[in-house]
């Protein structure tokens, strides 16, 4: 191999160096340095399907979470998940028949099919289902059960409305899972 050969073999494998050298210490901040968690809000669905929730950063922080110990509440429990300090996923339930109780945003929402009624937007999906709960023997109370899942990531709205679309319905059935409903939809 002559001179100039070798200097310049030696000169791409610099230049290529040097570029993967810049790129790894540049603080590439598209990269998750944290662990994704194993359930959402204490819910067992797929992580394939809320992995898209949680984006670049450092520090994941759960602010409140599901407490599956007991069944969940209809009204007022809450999950709150951070990343670097920011929220990018707030999920609560509710006791509530209709979607237009809650304020959603602009626009209409998209109904999602499946096992229960469900809505999505971009951002926030809910969904809602019939849920009878005894009080006693012999009284019973008819409520319905709702769950709201807000997402900050994907940002996009088409992507965000995909990946909430696909999640609502997985995510409601292992929701109303933990809920002591006599008779129930799903």
């Amino acid at each position: 191999m002559s001179v100039l050969a070798r200097f310049l073999r030696g000169s791409q494998v610099v230049v290529l160096s040097s570029v993967l050298l810049i790129t790894s210490c540049g603080g590439d901040s598209a990269e998750r340095n944290y662990a994704v968690p194993s359930d959402l809000c204490g819910l067992d669905v797929p992580r394939d399907l809320y992995d898209p929730a949680f984006p670049p950063g450092s520090q994941l922080a759960v602010e409140d979470s599901f407490d599956l110990s007991g069944p969940l509440t209809l009204l007022g429990d809450t999950c709150t998940i951070e990343v670097d300090g920011s929220q990018v996923v707030h999920s609560a339930t509710y006791a509530w028949d209709s979607f237009d109780k809650v304020s959603v945003g602009e626009g209409e929402g998209e109904a999602v099919s499946g096992a229960f009624n469900a809505m999505v937007w971009p951002g926030v999906a809910m969904a809602q289902a019939p849920c009878t709960i005894a009080v006693s023997e012999s009284h019973h109370m008819t409520e319905s059960f709702m769950i709201s899942l807000e997402m900050t990531h994907p940002a996009g709205d088409e992507e965000s409305v995909e990946v909430l679309s696909q999640l609502i319905q997985p995510y409601m059935a292992a929701a109303i899972d933990g809920v002591p409903c006599e008779e129930r939809a799903g």
